[in-house]
């Protein structure tokens, strides 16, 4: 009860330009200023032992491609998986034993994606405190 969205805001143009293997900086910041659902971690349960999808709760970051027209796009660091993956290990607040990583000081989340293949693609930048989520889209055409 209570819980707000995470404020989420990228920094930047709404449409880049990029050349394949350039580096695209990307820059967002999030709070979640309600501070619910207080941060948690998961219990390290293995997968096949858990009967219902839990997630961690505390704010975390992910910028993940939403659409385009290849899917070859790296970003560093490692994002976190947006979807339900419960599998153990995995990079996901569903996943056994995950816990949100520490928010940046300043709450700017920086990120690099490198694109291999040309086209036109929208990034998506999405907020989760573990209860509710924000995203913003930027859209990035890459040539050769």
């Amino acid at each position: 009860a209570g819980n707000i969205p995470p404020n989420l805001a990228v920094d930047g143009p709404k449409t880049r330009y990029v050349e394949v293997g350039e580096l695209l900086n990307l820059t967002a910041f999030a709070s979640d200023d309600d501070g619910l659902p207080k941060p948690r971690g998961l219990p390290n349960i293995p997968f096949q032992f858990r009967v219902t999808p839990d997630s961690a709760s505390g704010l975390w970051l992910s910028w993940f491609v939403y659409r385009g027209t290849g899917d070859q796009v790296t970003f560093d660091p490692a994002q976190i998986s947006v979807w339900e993956d419960m599998r153990d290990g995995s990079n996901s607040n569903w996943a056994s034993g995950w816990s949100a990583p520490p928010t940046p000081d300043d709450g700017k989340w920086n990120v690099s994606a490198t694109f291999n293949e040309p086209g036109n693609y929208v990034l998506r930048a999405w907020a989760d405190d573990g209860g509710l989520m924000a995203y913003e889209d930027i859209n990035v055409v890459v040539s050769r």
